[in-house]
């Protein structure tokens, strides 16, 4: 007979199952809010193998890619084994804490009990005994990071993570833009919140408590989570809806704001649902919470913050003066269009050591064999390749070959071709280094402090990074790993109203540099491609 797996468990298919109905006799959760009959789109799976197998697609499935089906529209026909992921998978590593300048955080949250009533800007929403709860929720483009905190007294209750279930549309921010303009009826919307939704109701047994939720995440994502309509942020000038409004002034500032009974989530219907402000165009959310987490607002003296990924934000400044800038540096350095690039699931080369002798030490996450690099692992083998000069300054093999081999049975390699792939997408966020430095006019050396944040930057070996110059050529104590600042940074926004507020009248401030419209973008770019330390091209002295 034919079987169906999904999360690792397996059932026998009967005739008139579909692979929804096969789920849930494997206590699988699949989304769903319309009772299996297309019309939602939220019980989308990807079929990992076996596709063959399954019915023609129905009319509801047309616009999806190959390797993706509506569970509740895809039946087995064909003698065989079909296999099958959720959107909502937990098996990749995901960074879901972060550091803070200071833990010392005045519990004053939009959210207050007088008694037994709860109010939200003194109107009463709800009367209850029970503890008051909220959410921070990290909305990455590969990533979702929820927290559950008790936000009478700041305690983190529980923590959740998946994958963001809408990368079936793309795997960076310009693919879900053209996927939800050309599909429209808030599709990807419609199927993260359900999967949002689940994970809610996985970690808490009373989700009506639950009075207020703060979100952050790149311009596209907050945008997309809170149902607006995001091509503006695709084409020049690159800005979101919410941007355009405080132009006309219509609003005041980017954030934003809604209810529960909106936004369908199972939590309390009255609960505030808050957005943090953006910065501008693809400096989003995310990074107005890392400005939280490394409390720039407060800082006197210089700092640098870097949150490397296929957008790279970069901001400059301390409390008088802010520059920033979001650089497209591409999916390389999360593993996208590389050889053997992955994500950070098992059996991930994530470090790697080349010894005297040519042997080779690697190190894969949870001390899996090995099946691919994912991009801390990406780092280490460049830098490895350059200090022990088996690639030149222009990533090219000195003993002539086309590849080299990570693992000693010689199944997981890198070639010239995902080494080129790697200069561009490094000589990108140089460019953007270079530039926003001279708008700063401040050299490398002049930073008191060089944040580096998510979880690329969690993980990264930086003197590898400098010696390959993908980071500035700077005594490496300057440097701070902070992890998912934009968690802790929301965390922040939750407990404290008034902070939230000053962080939206701050990022009004702070000034976006156009990259691509300076003049030496280009040479910086192409400078950037090379396989050596960064040079410092500012070198003015300053007073």
């Amino acid at each position: 007979m034919p079987t169906f797996t999904i999360h690792n468990k397996t059932i026998q298919s009967k005739a008139n199952q579909s692979l929804f109905d096969l789920a849930e006799e494997l206590s699988v959760a699949v989304p769903s809010s319309c009772k299996k009959q297309g019309k939602c789109k939220e019980c989308l799976i990807e079929i990992t193998s076996g596709s063959e197998l399954l019915s023609p697609l129905s009319d509801k499935e047309q616009h999806l890619l190959p390797q993706y089906r509506l569970a509740c529209q895809a039946y087995i026909e064909k003698e065989g084994e079909v296999k099958a992921e959720s959107l909502k998978r937990s098996r990749i590593k995901i960074e879901e804490k972060g550091t803070t300048v200071s833990d010392n955080i005045v519990l004053q949250p939009a959210v207050i009990r007088k008694g037994n009533k709860v109010y939200v800007d003194d109107i009463c929403i709800a009367e209850t005994t029970k503890t008051l709860f909220g959410l921070a929720v990290d909305i990455g483009t590969t990533t979702v990071v929820v927290r559950l905190i008790d936000i009478e007294n700041g305690k983190l209750m529980a923590t959740a993570s998946f994958e963001n279930p809408q990368h079936f549309a793309g795997s960076n921010v310009m693919s879900r833009i053209v996927y939800d303009t050309d599909h429209g009826k808030k599709e990807l919307k419609r199927i993260f919140t359900a999967h949002l939704s689940n994970t809610i109701l996985s970690i808490c047994d009373t989700p009506t408590t639950i009075f207020e939720v703060v979100i952050g995440g790149n311009t596209t994502m907050r945008d997309l989570f809170f149902g607006l309509d995001v091509f503006t942020i695709g084409q020049t000038p690159y800005k979101s809806l919410t941007e355009f409004d405080v132009e006309k002034n219509q609003k005041t500032t980017t954030s934003i704001q809604s209810n529960a009974k909106k936004m369908h989530l199972p939590i309390h219907p009255k609960a505030l649902i808050y957005g943090l402000p953006i910065i501008g165009g693809h400096v989003g959310a995310d990074t107005a919470a890392c400005i939280l987490a490394i409390q720039l607002m407060e800082e006197e003296k210089t700092i640098a913050f870097m949150d490397i990924g296929t957008n790279t934000e970069i901001v400059i400044g301390n409390k008088y003066r802010a520059i920033t800038a979001s650089s497209p540096s591409g999916p390389a350095f999360e593993g996208g269009e590389i050889t053997f690039g992955m994500p950070a699931f098992d059996g991930a080369i994530e470090n790697i050591q080349i010894e005297s002798d040519d042997t080779i030490n690697i190190q894969t996450i949870n001390q899996k064999p090995p099946v691919g690099i994912c991009g801390s692992g990406l780092i280490a083998v460049l830098g490895e390749l350059v200090r022990t000069k088996k690639i030149n300054k222009v990533g090219r093999f000195e003993d002539g070959s086309d590849r080299w081999y990570a693992d000693k049975n010689k199944q997981v390699f890198i070639n010239e071709h995902d080494i080129n792939l790697l200069s561009q997408a490094k000589a990108a966020n140089v460019a953007a280094l270079q530039i926003l430095f001279k708008e700063y006019d401040r050299t490398f050396e002049e930073i008191d402090t060089f944040y580096l944040a998510g979880g690329f930057g969690e993980h990264i070996d930086i003197e590898a990074c400098i010696r390959i110059g993908l980071l500035p050529n700077i005594p490496v104590e300057k440097y701070k790993k902070i992890g998912n600042a934009t968690i802790e940074g929301l965390t922040m926004a939750l407990l404290s109203k008034p902070t939230r507020l000053a962080l939206e009248r701050f990022v009004k401030n702070i000034r976006q540099v156009n990259l691509e419209s300076d003049p030496a973008f280009f040479d910086h770019f192409v400078e950037g491609c090379l396989f050596q330390k960064i040079k410092n091209h500012n070198t003015k002295n300053h007073k």
